[in-house]
C-alpha cells in the first residue's frame, strides 16, 4: 500500500505552486498518494498541467492560511480553520500517513503539539534538519525550542541518534554537543550540565563540538537548542551559495577558466548537489506522535520532490514507533 502523504499546499514563500509540482513530481518518482489542503480551484489549475492520470490525488479546501508573518498562536483560534491546521487534523484523524508544510515553523510545531500531539514521554519534539558536508548529520534542535533544559537536550540526542539509525543507516551514530569549546568546562550551564547527561547515557557521545568542526566529518548527531540550531543551519546554507556563486564567477572569468571547467564540470556538479539543501528534503519533527516534516520556507519544486521521497522512507521506516519505545525505556 502507497504512503498517503497530506500536502499543506498553501504553506511557503512558492506555494502552491512549488508544493504541488513538487509534489506531484514526488509521488510519481517515488510512488506516493497525496491529499492537498488549501484553495481548492488555484490547486486543480496547477494539477491540470501535470501528468496526475496515474496518481490518487485529493485536494481538501479552505481559504484560510498562515502567514509567515502571524504568530505560532493562531492556529489555536483565528486561524484554526487555515491548511496547516486542517493539515494536522486529516493526520491525527488518520487520513494520510505524514505530512508536509513549508509554511510558518512556529504554527507548523504549535499546530502539531496540540492537534496530533507528542509520544507518550517526550518531553518537547524538535526540528531534526539533515545536512550533508563532508558526512551527512543531523542537527537536533534546529529551530523549534529556544528554552530547553539539560534533560530535553539529552533526549533530542536519543531521538537524534534513532533518526541515523533507521533513516541514515547509521548503526552506532556519533552524537556531540555544539559548544564553543571542545572542553567540558566550555559554555553556558546549560550546556556544562547537559555534557555531564550526555557521558551519562549509552549513547556514543564524543564531547563538544565547535561548529566549524562539523564540516569535518566529527559526529552523526549534532544537539543544541534551537536558537543556536537555526543559527548553525541558516550559516551553513549560505556558505554553501556563496561557494556556488563563486564557482561561477570564477569559471565564467574568461575563456581559459570556461574551458578548465570543461574538464572538471562532473566534479563540481557533484559537489554542488552535496552542498545542495533541496536534495535532502525537509526537517522532521522528532517526538510527534506521527510523521510532520517542515520544508525548507523558500523550498522550490525539486526540494518538494526531495521532500515526498524524505516522507515516505520516514514513514516505512517505522522511526515513531522506534521512538515511542526508546522513550518508555530511557532511564530505566
Amino acid at each position: 500500500m502507497k504512503t498517503r502523504i497530506i500536502v499543506d499546499a498553501m504553506g511557503g514563500d512558492n506555494a502552491p505552486f512549488s508544493m504541488v509540482k513538487g509534489a506531484v513530481d514526488g509521488a510519481l518518482a517515488y510512488g506516493a498518494d497525496l491529499i492537498f489542503v488549501g484553495n481548492k480551484p488555484e490547486i486543480e489549475e496547477i494539477l491540470k498541467t501535470l501528468p496526475t492520470s496515474s496518481l490518487d490525488i485529493k485536494v481538501v479546501h479552505t481559504d484560510v492560511w498562515v502567514e509567515m508573518s502571524d504568530p505560532p498562536t493562531s492556529v489555536k483560534k483565528e486561524k484554526r480553520g487555515s491548511s496547516v491546521a486542517i493539515s494536522c487534523d486529516l493526520l491525527n484523524d488518520g487520513e494520510g500517513d505524514v505530512l508536509i508544510s513549508s509554511g510558518n515553523t512556529g504554527a507548523l510545531f504549535t499546530a502539531a503539539t496540540l492537534f496530533i500531539r507528542k509520544l507518550k514521554g517526550v518531553r518537547r519534539s524538535a526540528l531534526g534538519a539533515v545536512i550533508n558536508l563532508e558526512n551527512p548529520f543531523i542537527l537536533v534542535d534546529s529551530g523549534a525550542n529556544i528554552e530547553v533544559t539539560p534533560e530535553i537536550l539529552t533526549q533530542f540526542a536519543y531521538m537524534g541518534s534513532l533518526y541515523c539509525r533507521y533513516m541514515m543507516k547509521i548503526e552506532n551514530p556519533r552524537v556531540a554537543l555544539i559548544n564553543n569549546g571542545a572542553e567540558e568546562t566550555k559554555g553556558t550551564g546549560l550546556y556544562r550540565e547537559t555534557h555531564a547527561l550526555l557521558k551519562q547515557t549509552g549513547l556514543n557521545f564524543v564531547g563538544n563540538c565547535e561548529t566549524r568542526d562539523l564540516a569535518n566529518n566529527f559526529c552523526d548527531v549534532a544537539v543544541c537548542d534551537g536558537f543556536v540550531g537555526n543559527i548553525t543551519l541558516k550559516a551553513i546554507e549560505g556558505m554553501g551559495q556563496f561557494i556556488i556563486r563563486n564557482f561561477k564567477e570564477i569559471y565564467g572569468k574568461n575563456a581559459f577558466s570556461k574551458l578548465s571547467y570543461l574538464l572538471i564540470k562532473n566534479n563540481i556538479a557533484g559537489f554542488k548537489k552535496q552542498i545542495d539543501h533541496r536534495e535532502y528534503g525537509g526537517a522532521p519533527f522528532l517526538g510527534i506522535s506521527k510523521p510532520v516534516i517542515k520544508s525548507h520556507g523558500s523550498a522550490d519544486p525539486k526540494s518538494i520532490m526531495s521532500t515526498i521521497k524524505q516522507a515516505r522512507d520516514y514513514h516505512q521506516s517505522g522511526l515513531n514507533e522506534k521512538i515511542a519505545e526508546g522513550v518508555a525505556n530511557w532511564g530505566k
